[in-house]
């Protein structure tokens, strides 16, 4: 029997707030209903209790096509409100919105900013590609409207229409280097982020926006300044010269002009009242600024520690980073004395007892970093109060072990105080204290300190600390012959209860005792050397089986035991795992020290400055005239007003339009009656009229710049050649002819290396070795790893095995060294001194430029001289990469025609194996593709695609490559070997 319910209501209830049963489908009944009404009020009611609930994160798609109906509405007040609503929903509802493009295309002539602005944005959050030409005029007519609000939500849309559709991107590159010469800055800051999202790499076309950019930064909005700030310090990096810190410490002046400016302009944003920007400005001056001014940075940082827990963690890492960095000293000088620049705020780095654990730990390693002779004894009375916290002692162990190795003179009162920790009950303490011991006494300890850790022995219950107390003896063994054979035999006593790690020092100590001291200790060594024979332990079991082969040889002499058990180890370097120089200061990537999706890496100084020519703006002369006027009004005393009257004419033009986007918002929050609509309307009329009279005059003053096209540079620094100086006269825009002569009409290239692929891992690895050279008693074998060189990443990793066939007690030392050839070169000559017998292995680095060329050697052994020649096949010239399948169709449509190379193998493609590629060439198979292989050339980089297809009854190899001769000897040579 089914149950009957009353019209309207349906069983899909749910409980809405307070306990109220609410049926799903007539929740929404009430507002479609005042939506659908024919009076606005009633529309203005509902559509602010709709805009209401999108505000506090309620779902309200259901009402998107009683909306959407409203889009036409003559109410300028309801017409704000359902843009508000459809920015948000438009891009779920995306079959809905499609059918009110017109009335988009239409609100983008409407008279009223605002309905222009929110057109666009709407246009622009519909993920549709069919679109995608609508949205392009659309953003070309934005960008040169009369408001620059419209302007800047222009600036927004063009990274979305470039994530719709990449292959648009010469069009919007058009668009953002007309708004990267606005002048307002409310469009500067927007840009830039259109900039940086779509062609981050065409440094190019910031040259003669630059100084305009850096005189705008302080007025650019908080957001915008930290973008700008980022792209100015690529682009400071790819354009300037490394400063030289010994020229600069005294004269700022002798700093390139334009790279002066950034830093200049930058300065006074260490104020920012946001933490981001703040963060931006160090890294500008870290990256970018000699070491005389990188100390204007400390007291901002150390401001940032006032805020939240999560920027304190974020700004310690910085500053962390900053102390333990050795590529850029941060040094002061005060009264004569160099002082690190953080060391005046030490006290700010002392641990709260409100911060959290990650930041305590992040304190003392900035405390340990900034630890000196002059303040060294602060530090360790801070630091042994945190050793009697429980969640910082054993940090603050390991911060008095850094004190004692950055800091000699207090070295020996450290480990006095570490020994006392050794005997204590807390297990982290007691592992913290033995590490840090290790570390300090590793190289050289004094006896009578050892003297007093081994009657810690008896006293010690700690398996890692009794460890630590046989591993010094040990090591130190022969400062105290007399002591080790009494620690041995207490530790035979205990040896059957002892723990795994106790029982593997104590094995240690042994054999070292039966090299020095073999007549007094034989018995006793066997003795302990039996107990762990049978232990229950298998790795005690195992290094007892491999140490008795040493005990029972025949003829000790024959083996250096010396050499392998007594040898001095180096003791190990102390290194703050904070230097991460690898990455840019305040990324993501610096803050978890690993490289994150969409990263930029920092571009390296340039080698030569580029031309400062190549930044000579439009306004450039315009200012240089007006400061010189200003200098001699000042010279002759008038009483001239610091700005000038067009400056204030600017201002007031900002200041009114301002005022207007207050009043309008104001205008969205009140309700309005349609008097005041009209009213509004005629005065945001009449206000427009005044601002595109003046931006149409400035326009017409402005030289067109934008219609000339400029070569690629791919942010290389350029450098223009010498010509003579001519007079600078005015371009008359009557006369078209200049125009084309200022077009350049070079080849155009295909350029499909712009963004060089991550090295995968290789897929199969040789381990054959093939013969190079043989002579009576030595032969040389080579083979390729198929990993990347340590050399460099454009050589061929080559692994070569020298096998001495008769024994030489003597030894003779081999000596491999690259001769010099055009067009390759190499990791450097490769020696093996006292080459007795056996063989060794030895890794050289090749760079074949990409062609079948062999690169030869000169090899010395036993007096003579000998020449070797190494070649590579054409598959070993090449590096497999992650490539995804649309990436792969993208690629193979660039490189088809004269890039592609076909040739036919017999064969069955169903019986073929990938396996057999691999073999030949160092390629990676391409996930979701049928036998198709993608890499790149090792020395280039050029990519290299590989193509398998079934025709008739052989197979067809095509191999594209940009590089015609490579890809077609690749082909060929793949056609001669592969096996089907």
């Amino acid at each position: 029997m089914r149950m009957a319910y009353v019209e309207g209501l349906s069983p899909e209830v749910e409980i809405a707030e307070g306990g109220i049963m609410v049926d799903s489908k007539a929740r929404f009944a009430d507002l479609k209903m005042m939506l659908d009404s024919n009076k606005d009020k009633d529309k203005m009611e509902a559509m602010k209790r709709i805009i209401n609930m999108v505000a506090r994160g309620k779902d309200a798609a259901e009402l998107f096509p009683a909306v959407v109906k409203n889009v036409a509405a003559k109410n300028l007040e309801l017409k704000k409100l359902v843009y508000v609503y459809l920015v948000r929903y438009a891009e779920e509802q995306q079959d809905l919105a499609l059918l009110s493009i017109s009335t988009f295309q239409r609100a983008l002539k409407d008279p009223n900013q605002l309905i222009r602005a929110s057109a666009l944005r709407v246009l622009s959050s519909i993920r549709v590609n069919m679109i995608a030409p609508i949205m392009l005029l659309a953003i070309k007519e934005s960008v040169r409207d009369m408001s620059a609000y419209v302007r800047k939500v222009a600036a927004h849309a063009i990274p979305k229409l470039y994530a719709l559709d990449s292959d648009l991107q010469p069009e919007l590159i058009d668009c953002i280097d007309f708004l990267l010469g606005d002048k307002r800055t409310l469009v500067l800051g927007s840009a830039v982020y259109a900039f940086e999202e779509t062609c981050p790499d065409r440094i190019d076309l910031l040259h003669r926006h630059y100084r305009a950019l850096c005189r705008a930064l302080a007025d650019v909005d908080e957001w915008g300044q930290i973008v700008m700030l980022g792209l100015l310090t690529r682009y400071a990096r790819s354009q300037f010269t490394a400063p030289d810190e010994e020229s600069h410490m005294s004269l700022n002046s002798s700093l390139d002009s334009d790279h002066q400016l950034i830093l200049s302009s930058a300065r006074p944003l260490l104020q920012s009242r946001n933490c981001s920007v703040v963060m931006a400005v160090a890294q500008l001056f870290y990256h970018v600024a000699p070491a005389s001014q990188l100390n204007t940075v400390a007291k901002a940082l150390v401001r940032l520690l006032r805020g939240p827990t999560e920027v304190q963690y974020v700004v310690l890492v910085n500053i962390a980073t900053i102390c333990a960095g050795h590529t850029k000293p941060v040094e002061i000088t005060i009264f004569g004395s160099k002082k690190n620049m953080f060391e005046p705020y030490l006290k700010s780095f002392f641990v709260r007892s409100s911060d959290p654990t990650h930041v305590k730990q992040l304190k003392l390693q900035v405390l340990t970093s900034l630890v000196s002779e002059t303040n060294v004894q602060l530090v360790l009375r801070e630091l042994q109060t945190y050793v009697q916290m429980s969640e910082l002692a054993g940090p603050a162990i390991e911060a008095i072990g850094r004190c004692a190795l950055q800091v000699g003179t207090v070295a020996d009162s450290c480990l006095s105080g570490l020994i006392k920790l050794i005997a204590s009950p807390c297990e982290q303490v007691v592992c913290s204290v033995v590490v840090v011991l290790k570390r300090l006494l590793h190289a050289d300890a004094d006896v009578k300190l050892l003297r007093r850790v081994m009657k810690l022995i008896h006293s010690v219950k700690a398996p890692t600390a009794r460890a630590c107390v046989v591993w010094l003896i040990a090591t130190h063994i022969k400062n105290v012959p007399h002591l080790a054979p009494d620690l041995l035999r207490i530790m035979a006593k205990s040896f059957c209860h002892e723990h795994e790690l106790v029982k593997l020092q104590t094995i240690n100590l042994a054999i070292r005792l039966w090299i020095t001291d073999r007549e007094r200790c034989e018995l006793l060594v066997q003795y302990v050397m039996q107990l762990a024979r049978f232990d229950h332990s298998y790795d005690v079991r195992d290094r007892v089986r491999f140490l008795k082969n040493f005990l029972n040889l025949t003829d000790p002499e024959k083996l250096p035991m010396d050499e392998i058990f007594l040898l001095e180890k180096p003791a190990p370097s102390l290194q703050s795992q904070y230097k991460r120089d690898q990455f840019q200061l305040g990324t993501l990537s610096h803050l978890l020290n690993q490289k994150c999706s969409n990263y930029r890496e920092l571009p390296d100084f340039a080698e030569e400055p580029s031309d400062s020519s190549l930044r000579q703006g439009p306004n450039d002369l315009v200012l240089a005239k007006e400061e010189t006027k200003s200098l001699k009004e000042a010279r002759n005393g008038a009483n001239g007003e610091f700005y000038s009257d067009g400056d204030s004419d600017e201002d007031e033009e900002e200041e009114s339009t301002d005022e207007e986007a207050e009043e309008d918002e104001e205008e969205e929050e009140e309700s309005s009656e349609e008097e005041e609509d009209e009213s509004s309307e005629e005065d945001e009329s009449e206000s427009e009229e005044e601002e595109s009279s003046e931006e149409e005059a400035e326009v017409k003053k402005k030289p067109m710049d934008h219609l000339t096209v400029r070569p690629k540079t791919n942010g290389k620094p350029v450098k223009r050649q010498e010509e003579p100086k001519k007079p600078v006269q005015p371009v008359s825009s009557g006369n078209n002819l200049d125009l084309l002569l200022d077009l350049n009409f070079d080849e155009m290239t295909i350029n499909t290396n712009t963004t060089q692929k991550i090295r995968a891992s290789a897929q199969y690895v040789d381990d054959e070795f093939k013969p190079v050279m043989r002579l009576h008693d030595l032969e040389i074998k080579q083979r390729f790893t198929r990993s990347p060189s340590l050399f460099s990443n454009s050589m061929c990793a080559i692994e070569l095995l020298a096998i001495l066939t008769e024994g030489n007690e003597s030894g003779s030392a081999l000596t491999i060294e690259p001769k010099k050839v055009d067009g390759i070169e190499t990791g450097g000559t490769v020696s093996l001194l006292d080459f007795k017998s056996g063989q060794k292995r030895v890794m050289i680095g090749i760079d074949f430029g990409d062609g079948v060329k062999h690169s030869e050697w000169t090899m010395k052994w036993n007096g003579g001289t000998h020449n070797l020649k190494i070649e590579a096949t054409l598959g070993e010239q090449i590096e497999p990469v992650d490539m995804k399948a649309d990436e792969f169709k993208e690629l193979k449509e660039r490189l088809s025609g004269m890039h592609c190379y076909k040739q036919s193998v017999k064969g069955n493609l169903s019986r073929f194996n990938p396996r057999q590629i691999y073999r030949l060439a160092n390629c990676k198979q391409v996930q979701g593709l049928k036998i198709s292989f993608a890499a790149q050339t090792v020395s280039k980089k050029v990519p290299v695609l590989i193509i398998l297809n079934e025709k008739e009854d052989n197979i067809e190899l095509s191999v594209h490559c940009e590089n015609a001769v490579f890809g077609s000897m690749l082909s060929k040579w793949m056609q001669a070997n592969i096996q089907t």
